[in-house]
């Protein structure tokens, strides 16, 4: 089972403001497409999107650049799926490139039936792992807390 997936798209000049940069919903929409595939690929079923957090735009894009965003698990609850995406902006003529957005969306996985299904449990297996891991699950906490 495969825990990241990468996207890369071109934009075009309707995704962008009149200033040249591409709308923030254009990149929250693509984070959310690669944070779903990854999800299937994961639990291999259908998913939906419970939340987004920690989106942080770091850099416009800017129309002509391509971008590549890349999804990866870092943390599974009992039918619950973190995953951190990062948006890495590249100017294709001139081979520069920035990160421009990071967040964590958490995925439900459902079943047949339409409701919550459990998810294959995910174990960490480096240090770095388990810190994201332990910092997912502390935001999971904390979203409990808000309910």
């Amino acid at each position: 089972m495969s825990r990241d997936w990468t996207l890369i798209e071109t934009l075009l000049p309707q995704d962008t403001n009149p200033a040249g940069s591409v709308f923030g919903g254009v990149i929250m929409g693509l984070m959310d497409k690669a944070a779903a595939i990854a999800a299937w690929r994961y639990a291999r079923c259908e998913v939906v999107t419970a939340g987004a957090e920690e989106i942080a735009f770091l850099r416009p894009v800017r129309l002509g650049e391509v971008v590549k965003v890349e999804a990866r698990v870092v943390c599974t609850g009992r039918t619950s799926i973190e995953i951190a995406v990062a948006v890495e902006a590249e100017n294709v003529f001139t081979g520069e490139s920035h990160e421009a957005a990071r967040g964590f969306f958490t995925m439900v996985a459902l079943g047949k039936d339409g409701k919550p299904a459990e998810v294959p449990r995910w174990e960490p297996g480096t240090d770095e792992e388990r810190r994201h891991c332990e910092a997912a699950r502390v935001r999971r906490a904390k979203r409990r807390e808000r309910k």
